[in-house]
């Protein structure tokens, strides 16, 4: 009770926040909706931007507001009842008209109000917790999308730069043609693999329209609206334990929100008891047609007849169902989170094994490889065959790098909605070489 009270403590919380702040947020958004971005453009200030902007988040807002206002009608007493009558055949009669004045106040049976009132509490927690958990999936998107952005940018540089690789061993072919010491084929086939990177170029920009596109969608601007340059993707930060992030996940917003609703079932399986009970109304009035005025002063006391018990039987039946449902679907999807979490760390943990492999070897060795058989072609010891195969292989390894970086910072972000918590995150500036 003390840690459901201090949850809902937190509801109302932030819910007064959101309130006070809403129309300063609503002109804010609005002005800054289609503005400018940092640049260069980094993954936190790309993510802040699209919490700040996304109307979506905005909307579960709106609704978390709506959700805890109704916890105080739902434990209100309904209005009284004023009703006023008169007999018409009494007006101008020599003993006045007569009137019949009556207020009346229904009365829900005990403990009927404490469970609306909990139901509503139950939902707005629900609106919570789903308010945060799409935090966490549009933060997680924001910095999967912003990886790509990154990694597109980097592939693009890649094949500049190959193409100037090209462009020289062009060059020397040529020289070596034009002295008798290379056939043609050497310079044709230079000129056939500049066209191939030409046309991989076309490629990429392509992808960097389409990544544009949909980071424009995330902030709720036109799709061709100007994304800044990316900054370099942070360094891997400290790995936390597998044990560590499964208990953070025992307490995600995902099975918070289920709790909340398995607690608003069961609230309303109490609320269906209490219908099968009489409802009652009391009334107080003054009736004027009454001669004696003793007489004229009235109570009374009204109340339902349940008679058909079976009905209000089948409702609590639907309604105990309906909390075992939620119940169960509570232990389902705290099963799946657990279960994709633990892919998602082995996913993670292969990811930074691959992202070393690639700095601390692949890339390395691959340059110096081109190097090597771009000096020997150059002085006559090496084929020219030798020198594309070692820049093929400097490509691939460049971009598989690349791409590496990428995968390695989208299953963070990944990690971090599945355990929801933001896990220790490195310097901005620690790039990766």
């Amino acid at each position: 009770m003390r840690q459901y009270s201090k949850s809902l403590a937190g509801v109302v919380g932030l819910a007064l926040l959101i309130a006070l702040s809403a129309t300063h947020a609503a002109d804010l958004a609005h002005r800054d909706r289609y503005g400018s971005l940092p640049a260069p453009l980094t993954a936190e200030s790309f993510t802040a931007a699209v919490l700040a902007r996304n109307a979506g988040l905005s909307a579960m807002h709106q609704a978390l507001v709506a959700a805890v206002s109704d916890i105080r009608p739902a434990g209100a007493l309904p209005d009284p009842m004023l009703s006023v009558s008169a007999a018409p055949r009494t007006f101008g009669s020599a003993m006045g008209s007569g009137e019949d004045i009556e207020v009346s106040q229904a009365l829900p049976w005990w403990g009927t109000l404490e469970a609306r009132k909990e139901m509503a509490q139950a939902d707005a927690e629900v609106a919570r917790h789903d308010l945060e958990a799409l935090r966490l999936r549009l933060e997680a998107t924001a910095r999967g999308v912003f990886a790509d952005w990154v990694f597109v940018h980097r592939a693009l540089a890649v094949n500049a730069a190959n193409q100037s690789v090209i462009a020289e061993l062009r060059r020397i072919a040529s020289v070596r043609y034009a002295t008798g010491k290379a056939p043609q084929a050497d310079v044709l086939q230079a000129e056939v693999e500049r066209i191939v990177l030409a046309q991989q170029q076309l490629e990429w920009q392509r992808k960097i329209a389409v990544v544009a596109a949909r980071m424009n969608a995330l902030l709720d601007r036109p799709p061709t609206s100007p994304i800044p340059l990316p900054a370099a993707l942070p360094a891997p930060g400290h790995l936390p334990s597998e044990a560590a992030l499964l208990r953070r996940a025992l307490t995600h917003p995902q099975l918070e929100a289920l709790e909340a609703q398995e607690r608003a079932a069961r609230a309303n399986a109490t609320l269906a008891g209490k219908q099968r009970f009489p409802q009652l109304q009391v009334s107080a009035g003054y009736n004027s047609m009454w001669s004696d005025p003793a007489m004229r002063p009235m109570v009374g006391l009204s109340f339902t007849v349940p008679l058909d018990q079976g009905k209000y039987r089948a409702e609590i039946d639907a309604a105990h169902a309906q909390a075992r449902r939620a119940e169960y679907a509570l232990e389902n999807e705290r099963a799946k989170l657990l279960a994709d979490l633990s892919a998602a760390y082995a996913s993670t943990r292969e990811a930074a094994k691959s992202l070393a492999l690639y700095r601390d070897d692949l890339v390395p060795l691959s340059r110096d490889a081109l190097d090597v058989a771009l000096s020997e072609y150059g002085s006559g010891r090496g084929s020219f065959l030798e020198v594309l195969t070692a820049e093929q292989h400097q490509l691939d390894t460049a971009l598989g790098f690349a791409r590496a970086q990428a995968e390695y910072f989208d299953r963070w972000a990944e990690l971090e909605r599945l355990s929801g918590s933001t896990l220790a995150r490195p310097n901005e500036t620690g790039a990766l070489p």
